[in-house]
């Protein structure tokens, strides 16, 4: 018993050392993301409805098998068709897509009542509900990037890549879903994850595989010229495909112009090349597939955030106004100021001109009468002269 505690408490310190590690991955990636591509803006899904899209999973993992088996798959069908009616292989196609979403539910309800928070699911407020979402799918986009990796496997790493993008992303709703409390469960649970899928634009993923696909036809050729030559496996590749042969007589004709032996080349170096490259290409695909996946599942799950935006606009708003009011009341009590100050120092000015006229007016009217006396003098002293000069007169006769 007590073995079974000690490693019971070992698993749960790894996982949890995992999961810290994984969200960690997960944050960088997506801050990563945010800095190189444009922001999004998801829609929700309206699960349940009868006529969705079908998910790109589903054509991608037989073009994979495809890939794959090359004629072979051709072959397999062409037989298959003749005994399994079209209706029995669509019904086993669907079953195998159902226990992969199964399976994804069983993971998801394994790993995610590890986190602590979890525990208390139901008495988390939105914003923490939130953190906890986040958390989450910075660990799936952790997981989904990694599956990048099986890029080295060339070929097969195609469809066991498609396979595990498929199951992270199942993880990812069923998880989100189990956050924001509302789970899924049962045949319409797996009905409702697929439908999400469906709804996310997942068209990258044509141009992953197409890439994926070509690395790894080339990364095939290469093996088989190392051990027979590059002329010789172009010629072989030629006489398979007749799109190829074109390309394939052109690479021969330039070589031989040039003058160089394809048989002599190291091609070495390219193939090591090749892996690497299928690794970056499928890693960086990943985290975008991943990301349309999270925001679908977070605009689909999550409370509407409507009300609460539009209640923040109205406070704004009405802020906004009262701040304007405000400011309106004060520049119209500022005007008045100024216009009393105005009004204050025209008056004074008005005052001081009246008085100025006033002082001017008496000045003149003084200068008047002085004049007016002056006069009055000189018109009397020129009288008594008058006088006096007619009594001289009288005098003297």
């Amino acid at each position: 018993m007590a073995k079974r505690s000690t490693l019971s408490a070992g698993l749960s310190t790894v996982g949890r050392f995992t999961r810290n590690n994984l969200e960690r991955m997960g944050s960088f990636i997506d801050s990563a993301n945010a800095k190189t591509g444009k922001a999004r803006h998801y829609k929700a899904v309206d699960l349940g409805d009868n006529d969705y899209q079908q998910d790109l999973f589903r054509e991608q993992t037989l073009k994979a098998t495809q890939q794959l088996l090359g004629d072979r798959f051709a072959t397999y069908g062409k037989y298959a068709k003749k005994v399994v009616p079209n209706s029995i292989f669509q019904t086993t196609l669907d079953g195998a897509f159902a226990q992969i979403a199964m399976l994804a539910a069983r993971w998801s309800q394994l790993d995610l009542p590890n986190e602590h928070r979890f525990a208390d699911v139901s008495s988390l407020d939105d914003e923490q509900r939130y953190a906890l979402a986040t958390d989450i799918a910075n660990q799936n986009r952790a997981l989904a990037t990694l599956g990048g990796i099986t890029g080295l496997a060339g070929l097969p790493g195609l469809l066991a890549d498609t396979l595990w993008l498929l199951l992270v992303s199942l993880r990812t709703v069923y998880q989100l879903a189990a956050v924001y409390d509302r789970p899924l469960t049962g045949k319409q649970g797996v009905k409702m994850a697929y439908e999400l899928l469906g709804s996310a634009d997942l068209s990258k993923m044509q141009e992953k595989q197409a890439l994926l696909a070509g690395i790894g036809v080339g990364k095939g050729l290469l093996d088989n010229a190392q051990n027979r030559g590059l002329h010789s496996e172009l010629k072989n590749l030629g006489l398979k495909n007749q799109n190829v042969n074109f390309y394939a007589e052109q690479v021969d004709k330039v070589a031989g112009q040039v003058g160089v032996d394809l048989d002599q080349i190291n091609l070495a170096w390219v193939r090591k090349l090749l892996p690497m490259t299928a690794v970056g290409v499928g890693m960086h695909y990943n985290s975008h597939l991943i990301d349309e996946v999270i925001g679908v599942a977070q605009a689909t799950f999550a409370p509407e955030p409507k009300l609460a935006n539009k209640a923040i606009t109205d406070d704004s708003s009405s802020e906004a106004k009262v701040e304007t009011s405000d400011s309106d009341k004060e520049d119209k009590t500022e005007q008045d100021k100024q216009s009393g100050k105005k009004s204050a120092k025209t008056s004074d000015d008005n005052k001081q001109t009246d008085d100025n006229k006033q002082t001017d007016d008496n000045k003149q009217t003084d200068d008047n009468k002085q004049t007016d006396d002056k006069s009055d003098a000189d018109n009397s002293v020129k009288s008594d002269n008058i006088k006096q000069n007619k009594q001289q007169a009288k005098a003297e006769k």
